[in-house]
């Protein structure tokens, strides 16, 4: 007889949620660029564009962030938008099921989106979402896997400040160059 493994030992983290950058775990927060290699716990999110009709996936961004800077995040966003998103997840989220994946390894738990159920390679766009120690995924909290469907329901109840912050951490981590958007002027062509 086949023995379960332990759901409670953390498990090394997948090359999925590694960096795209670099193709290696990441070491530093992106934020505070502390190390994340110091047994303090951090997130990790990741962003895909599925091309289902090419079978190709790209990331559109991934970072990771020590819990410290995740919670900063989280605490300067309003608190109508927290209380929004704690009651969108409360009303679709089945308990039982969520405690009855934590015995499933890593990659089981991001074959589906944990509201819709929807499988990773039918949804257009996804985020993959982990709690990490170092080199292995919490296993307290098992790593996830959200919809872009799920996503667009949730940006309308975001309220316009935490909108704004998202777009600012984002602007500030992902944007292009500036220099890369002056418009450009008039070129002379010889004719």
């Amino acid at each position: 007889m086949m023995e379960e493994a332990n759901p409670l030992e953390p498990a090394p983290i997948p090359e999925i949620f590694h960096s795209f950058e670099t193709g290696s775990p990441f070491t530093l927060c992106l934020e505070c660029r502390s190390d994340l290699m110091t047994g303090q716990p951090y997130l990790i999110e990741k962003a895909f564009k599925n091309h289902i009709e090419f079978q190709v996936k790209d990331t559109v961004y991934d970072y990771a962030l020590c819990m410290n800077c995740a919670e900063q995040i989280k605490n300067e966003m309003s608190k109508e938008s927290v209380a929004s998103i704690m009651q969108f997840f409360a009303e679709r989220l089945n308990p039982a099921e969520h405690i009855s994946r934590m015995h499933l390894s890593p990659l089981q738990n991001i074959e589906t989106c944990m509201i819709t159920g929807k499988k990773m390679d039918e949804c257009p766009e996804y985020q993959i979402y982990a709690y990490c120690v170092n080199n292995t995924i919490s296993a307290e909290m098992p790593p996830y896997m959200v919809s872009g469907e799920v996503m667009e329901d949730i940006l309308p109840i975001l309220s316009k400040k935490t909108k704004d912050d998202l777009d600012g951490f984002f602007n500030k981590h992902f944007a292009p160059d500036p220099s890369l958007m002056e418009p450009v002027g008039p070129k002379f062509v010889l004719i």
